[in-house]
């Protein structure tokens, strides 16, 4: 199969079990996947992602921390580890080898049709956004859900709209993050997720405006299903910086969303003068990314990354004294 499901995740404990599980249970072990991992140079970890995947007889193709940059990882400029799902996404787009790729978010249970829905995605072609749903006490054993609790607020916004099962078509702003198909093609149109909002966040926003400027089409099918586990999203240990500078409404993810009304549809991403479409020729031949120290200063307030974050916060804030070097 031409596609690559691409499985991100910084959590300590990200249930990737219940991932390989389902995959598995709905026939896709011939299918490329790359874990994007935070924590993928601890051995421990994997050795333990390597061994389910060898359970579960997933096709694990990369399992790599993201690429170097400037908020977070051995290579930040800041003083503890920011938000940058930006950047983990692009990580995914470059070492992707197909001309498909899905992301799947962590703490997710696959549900049933969700397969078959990624293939109708792919013969439908343009993007199509897939569902997810919260949910309270989730056990998953081998790919299927023994036990859970509703949780109303859990509820996907988008299918609030349109009800269960529905595919109907949509606008890029129904475009998240955390579970999509799309062509490669683009996603490199675009110079990927624009690593502007990492440190903030709304980076599937925005990249669903961007495409949808580029005459990009999309669908949310809500069969494509995911379910995830609500307290695990609160987990203890490390948690990352996440900041919007400024006050709404002259704040950074206003600012951010004028810039893209205004008509930026392509990301000003720092991967040398070929974008992100040079960076992933360039990893077909290597493993190594390249290890970049730029932007200098966070673009909206003009701080040095070096000073942020500014003052400590309380942990229930978003982040951990113990991230600090």
């Amino acid at each position: 199969m031409n596609l690559t499901i691409s499985y991100i995740t910084n959590r300590l404990e990200p249930k990737i079990e219940w991932f390989f599980g389902s995959l598995a249970k709905q026939g896709g072990t011939s299918i490329d996947v790359n874990v994007i991992d935070f924590h993928a140079e601890d051995e421990e970890r994997a050795k333990k992602v390597a061994r389910l995947a060898h359970h579960y007889g997933i096709k694990l193709n990369r399992h790599i921390t993201p690429k170097p940059t400037v908020w977070q990882g051995k290579h930040r400029l800041t003083k503890a580890d920011y938000f940058a799902a930006s950047n983990a996404s692009n990580t995914a787009i470059a070492i992707c080898k197909t001309d498909w790729i899905v992301f799947v978010d962590d703490l997710s249970v696959l549900r049933p049709g969700w397969l078959q829905s990624v293939n109708e995605a792919i013969q439908r072609g343009g993007i199509t956004c897939g569902g997810y749903r919260k949910v309270l006490e989730l056990d998953v054993q081998d790919g299927e859900v023994m036990h859970y609790k509703e949780h109303p607020l859990g509820i996907d916004a988008r299918e609030r709209q349109v009800g269960p099962g529905a595919v109907v078509p949509c606008g890029g702003e129904w475009f998240f993050g955390c579970s999509f198909v799309s062509p490669i093609e683009a996603l490199l149109k675009i110079n990927g997720f624009d690593e502007d909002c990492d440190g903030m966040g709304m980076q599937d926003c925005v990249a669903g405006l961007m495409l949808r400027a580029n005459g990009y089409s999309f669908v949310y099918d809500n069969r494509m299903m995911t379910w995830e586990s609500e307290e695990l999203h609160g987990q203890p240990g490390n948690v990352f910086y996440r900041e919007d500078w400024g006050v709404s409404p002259n704040d950074k993810s206003h600012a951010i969303l004028n810039l893209v009304y205004a008509g930026r549809i392509k990301a000003p991403n720092y991967f040398g003068p070929d974008g992100l479409r040079g960076l992933r020729e360039r990893m077909m031949s290597t493993s190594d990314f390249p290890v970049v120290s730029v932007p200098q200063n966070e673009w909206f307030s003009g701080t040095p990354l070096s000073q942020l974050p500014l003052t400590l916060k309380d942990p229930t804030h978003g982040a951990f004294e113990r991230n600090l070097k």
